[in-house]
């Protein structure tokens, strides 16, 4: 499936890039395409992910990003803060999603986002680890 993205973003060969905005922009509209695959593509193969309440990395990220992204929850998020320092960037962001439960209910959740970029030797930038913390706990934490 293709997919029009508003900021340059290749799928396949993804990178989150030093520049903040632009960051943010791709990682949101790589979310809010639903597809757990493309999501999961700005992500290290050794990346970690608290999004589902527990630390996750490689193919049991992967399922869990498709699985979670196949409601097609919408993603808003507003950076705080990032800093770079050579080849490691610290992004903090505040976010809210808005999905629907396994009941069919509307549900919405918001909190703060802590994430860890690297650049490889590529020269692209992609997540090393994140860890959202809604207000009531971790993201997929209901």
């Amino acid at each position: 499936m293709a997919y029009d993205f508003s900021t340059d973003f290749d799928p396949k060969n993804p990178d989150l890039t030093d520049d903040t905005d632009t960051q943010n922009e791709v990682f949101l509209q790589a979310f809010n395409t639903g597809d757990g695959a493309i999501f999961d593509s700005l992500y290290r193969e050794n990346s970690v992910s608290n999004f589902s309440g527990e630390p996750l990395t490689g193919a049991a990220r992967l399922a869990f990003f498709k699985e979670f992204l196949a409601a097609k929850p919408s993603l808003k998020a507003e950076v705080t803060h990032a800093y770079v320092a050579g080849d490691v960037a610290l992004i903090g962001v505040e976010y809210s999603i808005d999905t629907t439960g396994k009941d069919g209910e509307p549900v919405h959740l918001e909190g703060v986002c802590t994430d860890v970029l690297r650049r490889g030797d590529d020269g692209r930038w992609l997540m090393a680890i994140d860890r959202p913390v809604a207000a009531t706990g971790l993201v997929a934490a209901e």
